[in-house]
């Protein structure tokens, strides 16, 4: 099997995990727009690819797949989950399982606001939320917003452009220097992550939480695994209520009134590692879907008090690594 994980970055961990579940007789090949990525020094075979947002992107990576008998593409970064998703048919058609989530659940985890809709439908604790002043002016009078207050983009990412305000005068300013804002209530609480799995049926296998110790530009760089049986029913209704083909990170804060949900990201997160050292293997699952076998569910059955610390690997490639890393057109 030949697996290619796109816009790789710095995630040389998830090559080392997928080549793992691959085995000697499979590889692990890597795409970037940016020679430099420092995961592209991991793979068997390494290639630029153009901008995610380009034009000819999707078009030269069937191509790239189709030339190389590519099996499976996994898709890392949130911009490509919309591109891939609109056209993930015609990679089945090739015989190509690209993991991804229906365009649908895409849509809905890239707004933030759609975020909010979706849990209020299905029965899921959300922060109280709008996008308009005026709105939020009323949520106010009926007591169903409290200083302080978040405001954020709707479909921002990394943590960015994220401002909390105390009085009418911060959420005003803030609101016009937002691009496409949303007003949502602070909560005061802990902070905890899911790492989900579901079939391609969107059934979900796995549901595991983990507990945030540090957060670094929105990625979880240390984490502890938590056994919870609320968190879990929590999660598990989640993904029971949508459709989600994959891995998604889904983050949740926990007050008093128990769990809320943040925000849905229907891909390999930052914080993975932290399931992965539980034996939760989403590499050797998708694998196992790949090659049409069925799984059985796992929501609950991880260990608790398992530590997750990230740190920084030094990678040194030679000029002659850097030009073998050739442009795919």
């Amino acid at each position: 099997m030949r697996i290619l994980l796109t816009s790789i970055g710095r995630r040389g961990y998830l090559v080392e995990y997928f080549r793992q579940a691959v085995g000697a007789d499979g590889q692990v090949w890597g795409g970037d727009n940016d020679k430099y990525a420092p995961a592209l020094h991991f793979c068997d075979e390494s290639m630029l690819l153009p901008e995610v947002t380009g034009t000819a992107y999707i078009d030269r990576l069937m191509a790239l797949c189709r030339k190389n008998q590519i099996d499976m593409v996994v898709p890392l970064i949130d911009p490509e989950l919309e591109v891939l998703a609109q056209r993930r048919q015609e990679f089945y058609d090739m015989g190509i399982m690209v993991v991804v989530s229906p365009p649908e659940t895409i849509q809905t985890a890239f707004d933030k606001y759609l975020t909010y809709r979706f849990g209020k439908d299905n029965g899921i604790a959300v922060p109280e939320t709008t996008v308009t002043i005026d709105d939020a002016q009323r949520l106010f009078a009926e007591g169903m917003l409290k200083w302080p207050v978040v405001v954020k983009p709707r479909k921002g990412s990394a943590s960015a452009n994220i401002t909390y305000c105390k009085n009418q005068a911060q959420l005003s300013f803030a609101f016009e220097n937002t691009p496409n804002p949303m007003i949502q209530q602070y909560v005061q609480g802990t902070e905890y992550g899911y790492d989900i799995f579901c079939d391609r049926s969107y059934q979900p296998i796995t549901v595991f939480c983990k507990r945030k110790l540090l957060m670094r530009a929105g990625e979880t760089d240390k984490a502890v695994s938590v056994n919870d049986a609320q968190l879990t029913q929590f999660g598990l209704k989640l993904a029971q209520c949508m459709k989600i083909f994959g891995p998604a990170d889904v983050d949740v804060i926990c007050d008093s009134d128990g769990p809320k949900l943040l925000e849905i990201n229907p891909r390999f997160g930052g914080g993975y590692p932290c399931a992965h050292l539980c034996g939760a293997d989403f590499p050797a699952k998708l694998i196992a879907v790949c090659n049409n076998n069925t799984l059985p569910p796992e929501t609950n059955s991880y260990p608790a008090g398992v530590y997750m610390l990230k740190q920084d690997q030094i990678i040194s490639p030679t000029a002659e690594n850097l030009q073998s890393i050739r442009d795919w057109n």
